[in-house]
């Protein structure tokens, strides 16, 4: 493991506790969202069905996985993938029973080095998580799990336009570093500064999901509190026909 993740993982680490209470927190003052509301808002531009497999990447504390269960769809299974071993514990005490129990299954890995067969899942889901990845990597792994017509679904921190200006691009990551060192610590300063790096446009979007070979790509902005502050995507592709 990298330095970047180890970093990383220590972050989440120390979030596991209170990761659900942080976001809820977090969302509400960046985007105006309860946390269950921006779980709900991965569920709707998700493509879910009966008889699926499903794979939700950065799982945390397995929110995800159970709001999909609460829908009431039939024969599915999901697997719940987290690089954080204190995350997944949290999750396995809110999974603990029915139907939780029997539909959910949690693996402590990487987004980046998935740890399964190719042709795996029908579906595949993540949410702010992006941004703390070489997205490029973890595209490619993703199209190798997915089955012919999977479907990916992402809903990350996007970049206006003119937050690539040179001048202005650095200062936003001063700007996130201050913030969570005074809200939360340096070492998730160092982290979510650093991974400002990964923000992109939607058009940013567009061309690297068109060069790992995605198609049907489509890209909703969400509605969010502020304009001035990294805005939310939503994110929805399949393979391309010719590699299924």
């Amino acid at each position: 493991m990298t330095g970047d993740r180890k970093i990383l993982k220590k972050v989440f680490s120390d979030l596991a506790p209170r990761y659900e209470q942080t976001m809820e927190g977090e969302l509400n003052r960046f985007w105006g969202w309860s946390y269950d509301g921006f779980v709900q808002q991965l569920i709707d531009h998700s493509e879910i069905e009966d008889d699926q497999f499903i794979l939700d990447i950065a799982t945390g504390t397995s929110v995800i996985p159970r709001k999909i269960i609460d829908t009431g769809l039939k024969r599915i299974h999901i697997i719940g993938l987290d690089i954080t071993e204190a995350m997944l514990q949290q999750g396995k005490k809110n999974n603990a029973h029915e139907p939780y129990q029997s539909t959910i299954s949690l693996t402590c890995a990487d987004g980046m080095k998935l740890p399964f067969a190719n042709n795996s899942y029908d579906l595949v889901v993540t949410g702010l998580s992006a941004h703390h990845m070489d997205v490029p990597v973890m595209l490619s792994e993703i199209k190798r799990v997915l089955k012919p017509n999977g479907k990916l679904s992402i809903i990350d921190v996007g970049m206006a336009e003119f937050w690539r200006h040179p001048i202005i691009r650095p200062l936003t990551r001063v700007a996130t570093f201050v913030y969570f060192l005074f809200a939360e610590n340096i070492t998730r300063a160092v982290a979510e500064a650093r991974d400002m790096i990964n923000l992109k446009t939607p058009e940013g979007w567009e061309a690297t999901l068109t060069a790992a070979g995605y198609t049907s790509i489509i890209i909703h902005k969400l509605p969010s509190k502020f304009s001035w502050i990294p805005e939310p995507l939503s994110i929805q592709s399949k393979l391309q026909q010719e590699e299924l």
